[in-house]
């Protein structure tokens, strides 16, 4: 059977078992190998997912936005040790240790996004302007020394962006697009901007109890984080130019997959999976859910893009990597009902998960068991063990953990006492 066959065969199974809406493309040497949609770009008005559909790409765009700097250094406009004090005169609070290899790197110190706001829900409805998002973050304290640490940081990103405005003179979705979009030919990729019409556009979905929910975020205001968009056919042409110098050297290309702290590049993660290199990086929030795997010594490339902000993204991505590499992989299954003791639950589980900006609350309506996630979406499961829990209906699997003391812990959030 051929590689085209096991992973239909793969996918088929998987959405006769667990909602799945978006596109897989796989691509060896340079040669599509797989390319399929699923589902609905919007349901409301049923529009299917096609080779067209432009999605959300959300923190993909951090890849992006660091070629934009390395072309500016490249332009030798800038260096990646530069201070960014250089570039925001008009922001004394900023720390002149910091430089836009940090920022890049995340190891800048600045205050991690969540533990001020979460950027996705509150700058999604409040559209929030840069003087508004300086505001927000220019007096926190570090989280830690710069270089010190590591903390993935919206606002470091963010700041990206303004650096190519200032250094550039353009807006930074005219230098992405004449820099970057225009050579390649990604004429289907820009910057969302709400009050564009544009064509083809997916929309975001969450779930909530037993059914879909859309997403009621704008990425606007995520800027050079997290705001652009896409298509398949657009990013396949993205994964092709990074093998090449088409955009910058290849001294420079091997800058941005280096691996500093925590396996971090320059917006890409780097690491091995099947005893093989990758680099990789995800998309997530605001009713989308994406993994672009790069296998760069294979130049094999796996692409999973979903309008569904609960898919199973990095799982589907990985057992597609097993079928293009020979290795053994699973079959899609459901997994079966624990019987847990009722008593255990509401003991040992039961109860609120409550840490910053983040609330996990487990119930029980009698031999319901359900939790509650930032008091607003209804989350059902069912447990597949003592300390494991699964979703009815979507694939996602929620896992508790006991400490030495016998603190229980849910996504490392520490149960609240009664």
């Amino acid at each position: 059977m051929s590689i085209n066959y096991k992973i239909n065969e793969y996918m088929n199974a998987y959405t006769e078992l667990w909602p799945f809406s978006g596109a897989v493309v796989v691509s060896d040497k340079g040669k599509v190998i797989f390319n399929e949609s699923y589902g609905m770009a919007n349901i409301e008005h049923s529009v299917r997912n096609t080779i067209k559909t432009k999605y959300k790409i959300a923190s993909l765009t951090k890849q992006i936005t660091c070629m934009g700097i390395m072309i500016l250094k490249e332009m030798e406009l800038l260096s990646t040790e530069d201070s960014i004090k250089k570039f925001f005169p008009d922001y004394a609070e900023f720390d002149e240790r910091i430089t836009i290899h940090h920022l890049m790197t995340h190891t800048s110190g600045l205050y991690n996004d969540f533990s001020v706001i979460d950027p996705y829900l509150i700058m999604g409805k409040c559209l929030l302007t840069q003087k508004e998002i300086f505001h927000l973050f220019k007096d926190m304290p570090l989280e830690f020394e710069p270089g010190e640490g590591w903390s993935y940081c919206f606002f470091g990103y963010y700041l990206l962006g303004v650096i190519i405005e200032r250094v550039s003179g353009k807006s930074y979705i005219q230098f992405i697009k004449d820099n970057i979009f225009d050579p390649l030919g990604m004429n289907n990729s820009g910057i969302d901007d709400y009050r564009e019409i544009l064509h083809d556009k997916a929309s975001g979905y969450f779930s909530s109890g037993d059914k879909l929910i859309c997403s009621e975020i704008d990425t606007m205001s995520a800027f050079s984080a997290g705001a652009l968009y896409s298509t398949i056919t657009d990013m396949l042409l993205w994964d092709e130019a990074l093998y090449s110098e088409k955009l910058i050297s290849k001294e420079t290309m091997k800058e941005i997959f280096t691996p500093y702290k925590e396996g971090y590049g320059y917006g890409w993660v780097i690491d091995s999976y099947l005893n093989r290199k990758r680099v990789r990086h995800s998309g997530g929030g605001n009713g989308f859910n994406h993994q672009f795997h790069r296998y760069m010594d294979d130049k094999v490339t796996i692409l999973v893009l979903s309008n569904y902000g609960f898919s199973n993204s990095i799982s589907i991505n990985e057992n597609i990597a097993k079928i293009v590499f020979g290795d053994e992989y699973p079959m899609p299954s459901k997994p079966k009902e624990y019987n847990l003791d009722l008593n255990v639950y509401d003991s040992n589980y039961a109860g609120i998960y409550e840490e910053e900006y983040f609330k996990y609350e487990f119930k029980r309506d009698k031999d319901k068991l359900y939790f509650i996630q930032e008091d607003k979406w209804i989350m059902p499961i069912y447990p597949i063990s003592e300390t494991i829990f699964h979703h009815t209906w979507i694939d996602k699997e929620y896992t508790f953990q006991k400490d030495e003391d016998g603190k229980v812990y849910f996504d490392g959030i520490k149960k609240r006492k009664n």
